[in-house]
């Protein structure tokens, strides 16, 4: 056995355990069933469909979502941080860097399509910035997008030295890299050197959200040293691989010494553990992988005896036959859970790399066996192999443990295997715009989700299963995958700028010469993969049985209305119960069933329905839709109910038309009037198929939205929760389709009929409601306004903002009791009354000692002083007070629109930002002043109705005695725009701001 502590010497050692424990397919021979076979045509046309397979996903993501980070294959639209509803953790994964072009780059290489890696190489170096105010993952975003740009750095100048391609490259993805690099540096500074789990890509550590980051996994923080030191091994800059380095050896101290086992979650700060769990599956996975490709790559014995040491625990406490069960790391023969996750399913490869195959068989077999019980490898699957987590986001693990156990082996077993891997995502996986991850393997739903790593890892694999050495142009065996899939030359050891090794670290990994695991490659005698899998081939099965039977009903078909459906139901053993609002209640009783086989199917059908139930509430919620029209000019609004498929109206989108009643009113059929359905908005009813196949019927036949009107009598959205029509996975519906109620839908059809041209607005609700003031003609003086709005455009909507913002949240007000401000010979009181309202008073200073101001008390009495004629005094203030809101509305003939600085003190004002009712009263005082200096204020008329003492701006209320509150000599600014009330503003100023 060879003691290796120079990094040349352990170079020359990691070829040849490379070599040898990859290469063992000339000495394997096949001793199974000769019909497990492949010939080569078969393996060929394979290696056709998986490119063909990659390049489906590659160009639906680069012509439909590029530059965003992912492609939303059922929306076929691209996925950009902040803009889709939040997924949660997952998201962190998005930075707004083209995320799946940067972590597939090489897998073009791989697929020897130079010309479009060279293309997606220049796409990347210009459009791609990490100057992002977003919060990532470290993790990902080190695995994906550093390990992205360092492997197309790499291929690139291999590329120019190997085939004289790519001249013009100097380096632009390794500048990028350093770049991206850096950004990660602050996350490393912690007392502990272990790394925190997120950081900001433009404000490292400084961003307010990041204030409490103080747990990490295991995975996170161990995952981090390849990437970093080929970063540092490629630039010369040690800093990289320094920061990696120490936060592998921190994260080795806190192994726990008596098992070796490590737990999952961690403080940064304190190196407490969070989670004890121990296993190899999610949140711990990817530390051991590195801790034996570290040694791989880098030559540095230190991980290998790390990697030794944790891989015994592993085997002697987590290992359990092919299962692989999570222990508690203090307890180590004490499990933690009864359920294994799919990311467990790379250990199988990495046993290959340490050169244990045969648990590697044993444990990849279980995994087939479960596979094939569920098309895919569930997220989580319990020890008697149910469904415990259903999702399969199409991950890259089992075929990655597959690729390796194949070149181990030689073995065309492994080919079969990965042919029903690639018959499963053809079937399950493809949609039109990509490949769709699976919501839940019971239903087969689809999730409108593609990760980078379906192009990064999934289909590199795929292909590398099938292809001939010779059909690649790189050596495989001069590089290392990483976690990711990513390319990294074994030659780096030889660049090593972080070769000081104290002699404290030398005794710590100084290798045990009889450890089992120490630098065991396998013992050819037991390695007939074939003679092992056997025994663990019926193992699932037998466990978890899977009858074969041809369903007659699957979940997602089933009808209501459909008495086929119906009777198939009833077979099953299903009762079902129809509710006064439509829905149906499902009851399954075992004994009720034609046959034992009708009772499964039946159980299978309800597992489904629940599936299906738990998804669609699992839908980001639809806003409440609103369908609008006029009769007899008289605008109708009714309440709508929005749907799972489709176009979603929403901020203020609208879709206006005629309506045409479809021909059959129910469109379980195609129409048979599509000519009279071009162009409309269809009116459909309810029943007898699913609301999605109407829609999609309506939809071929032309129209442009449909509204779905409910069969069940009595039925009204007083009275009901609003109601969502539900899809069936499938997202090929682009018209919008709303749901009308009973009750409103014989309102509505009572108008169609009054009117066969009626013209119909679809739009949500909130948008609707607040159309409701703009929906008046527009009155006389008003042109002038709009004639200028071009110069005050951006100030006024602001200006609508603020007003909106202001009536939802009314904000208490919160500022000093009284004020004053002088100008001129006019004095403004500021009052704060009982109700909350600020009322401004203004009088002129000689008449002062005529006015009585009331207290704040006196303001708030719940009767209203007994209304008595306006003095002539009176009336003259009202009508000097509507002179000045005239001037800022700008709404008389002739006046020209406010200023930017008027607007924006009344957006202060509507904001409630503090100080601005006084600002607004010493504002008022000069404008006031101002009209007395031009001579306006006694020459005003007064009014000969009365009546017109009223703002033009006020709205009040009889019921209300402060708002109709009106002194002598008083003037205040409008109630609807200062007071804290429900009441909302209905004048002149908010309908000019509304109607922009």
């Amino acid at each position: 056995m060879l003691n290796v502590y120079s990094l040349e010497g352990a170079q020359e050692t990691t070829m040849f355990l490379l070599i040898f424990c990859l290469g063992l397919s000339s000495v394997f021979a096949h001793t199974g069933d000769a019909s497990e076979h492949m010939t080569n045509e078969e393996k060929q046309e394979l290696k056709y469909q998986a490119r063909d397979m990659f390049y489906h996903a590659y160009r639906a993501y680069m012509e439909n979502a590029y530059p965003a980070d992912e492609l939303m294959p059922l929306s076929c639209s691209g996925r950009w941080r902040g803009t889709e509803p939040s997924r949660g953790d997952i998201d962190d994964t998005l930075g707004n860097f083209s995320l799946t072009l940067v972590d597939s780059m090489d897998t073009l290489v791989v697929l020897g399509d130079l010309e479009e890696f060279e293309y997606a190489v220049k796409r990347v170096s210009k459009d791609v910035s990490f100057d992002n105010d977003v919060i990532v993952s470290v993790f990902e975003t080190n695995i994906r997008v550093l390990g992205g740009l360092l492997s197309a750095h790499i291929l690139a100048e291999y590329l120019q030295q190997k085939m004289g391609v790519m001249e013009w490259y100097r380096g632009e993805m390794l500048n990028m890299a350093r770049d991206l690099g850096y950004r990660l540096l602050p996350a490393f500074n912690t007392t502990t050197g272990i790394p925190h789990a997120r950081i900001n890509l433009r404000y490292g550590m400084k961003s307010p959200k990041l204030e409490s980051s103080r747990e990490t996994c295991t995975a996170c923080a161990g995952t981090m040293i390849l990437e970093m030191a080929a970063l540092s091994r490629l630039t010369g800059e040690s800093i990289f691989e320094e920061k990696a380095h120490r936060a592998m050896d921190e994260l080795w101290k806190l192994r726990h010494r008596s098992s070796d086992l490590m737990g999952t979650v961690l403080n940064i700060h304190s190196g407490d553990w969070v989670r004890r769990d121990s296993g190899v599956g999610a949140g711990i996975d990817s530390y051991y992988e590195y801790c034996l490709k570290a040694y791989i790559l880098l030559g540095d014995e230190r991980y290998l005896g790390r990697f030794n040491k944790h891989y015994s625990a592993v085997m002697k406490y987590v290992s359990q036959g092919p299962l692989l069960l999570d222990v508690h790391m203090h307890r180590p023969h004490t499990n933690t859970r009864n359920f294994m996750d799919a990311l467990l399913a790379f250990w199988p490869g990495l046993q290959v790399l340490k050169g244990d195959i045969k648990p590697a068989v044993e444990t990849h077999e279980m995994l087939y066996q479960v596979m094939k019980r569920h098309n895919f490898i569930p997220e989580a699957f319990t020890t008697d192999f149910q469904v415990h987590w259903g999702q399969h986001p199409l991950r890259p693990e089992f075929l990655e443990s597959t690729y390796f156990l194949y070149r181990a082996t030689g073995d065309p077993y492994y080919l079969e295997v990965g042919r029903s891997v690639l018959r499963s995502l053809q079937k399950y996986a493809r949609v039109p715009c990509g490949y769709a991850a699976v919501k839940d393997v019971r239903t087969g739903l689809h999730e409108d989700r593609m990760d980078s790593f379906v192009l990064a890892e999934t289909f590199k694999y795929l292909y590398l299963l099938f292809a001939e050495p010779s059909d690649l142009v790189l050596d495989l065996d001069e590089f290392l995958f990483t976690t990711e899939a990513h390319l990294l030359p074994l030659s780096l050891a030889r660049n090593s700028n972080y070769t000081v090794i104290t002699i404290k670290d030398q005794n710590e990994i100084k290798l045990e010469e009889d450890a089992e695991f120490a630098r065991s490659c396998p013992n050819m005698l037991h390695l007939f993969p074939a003679s092992l899998r056997k025994p663990l081939q019926d193992m699932v099965s037998g466990v978890c049985p899977r009858r074969q039977f041809n369903r007659k009903l699957r979940a997602q078909e089933f009808q209501a209305g459909n008495p086929d459906h119906m009777k198939i139901v009833k077979d099953m053993g299903i009762s079902i119960l129809t509710l006064a609002d439509g829905r149906v209640q499902l009851l399954h009783t075992f004994a009720n069933a034609q046959s034992q086989a009708d009772a499964e199917e039946g159980l299978l059908f309800m597992q489904e329905m629940v599936e299906l139930s738990r998804s669609q509430s699992q839908q980001h919620e639809a806003p409440p839709q609103a369908v609008l029209f006029k009769r007899e000019n008289e605008r109708v609004l009714l309440n709508a109910g929005p749907a799972h498929f489709g176009q979603e109206l929403r901020n203020g989108e609208k879709i206006k038309g005629q309506v045409a009643i479809a021909d059959p009113i129910r469109l379980c059929q195609d129409a048979v009037n599509p000519s009279e359905l071009v162009g409309h908005i269809a009116i459909m009813e309810r029943g007898d198929c699913m609301f999605v196949d109407k829609a999609r019927r309506a939809q071929k036949a032309g129209a442009i939205a449909g509204i779905v009107l409910d069969n069940t009598v009595g039925s009204s959205s007083a009275t009901s929760p609003m109601f969502a029509m539900s899809g069936d996975g499938t997202d090929d519906v682009k018209i919008p389709v709303v749901f009308l109620f009973h009750d409103d839908a014989v309102k509505f059809l009572s108008s169609v009929k009054h009117n066969k041209q009626l013209e119909v607005t679809l739009t949500d609700m909130i948008t609707a409601k607040k159309g409701k003031k703009t929906d008046q003609p527009r009155k006389e003086g008003q042109d002038n306004f709009y004639k200028n709005k071009d110069t005050v455009e951006a100030t006024l909507r602001k200006l609508k903002e603020s007003v909106h913002e202001y009536l939802e949240e009314q904000e208490k007000l919160q500022e000093e009791a009284i004020t004053k401000s002088e100008s001129s010979d006019f004095r403004a009181t500021v009052h704060t009354n009982n109700g909350g309202a600020e009322v401004i008073r203004i009088s002129r200073k000689k008449e002062e000692a005529d006015l009585d101001l009331k207290s704040e008390t006196d303001h708030a009495e719940d009767v209203a002083p007994s209304p008595s004629p306006p003095s002539p005094s009176e009336m003259q203030w009202t009508q000097l007070r509507n002179a000045v809101l005239a001037r800022v509305v700008g709404a008389e003939q002739g006046v020209p629109p406010p200023s930017a600085a008027t607007m924006d003190l009344y957006r202060k004002l509507l904001a409630r930002e503090p100080g601005s009712t006084r600002a607004q009263a010493a504002w008022l005082l000069a404008e006031i002043a101002s009209l007395a200096a031009a001579g306006e204020i006694n020459n005003i008329e007064l009014p000969s109705d009365p009546s017109a003492a009223t703002s033009p701006l006020s709205h009040h209320s009889d019921k209300d005695p402060v708002r109709t509150e009106e002194s002598a000599h008083e003037s205040k600014i409008p109630d609807s725009t200062v007071s804290n009330q429900n009441e909302q503003p209905t004048g002149k100023f908010v309908k000019h701001i509304d109607e922009l």
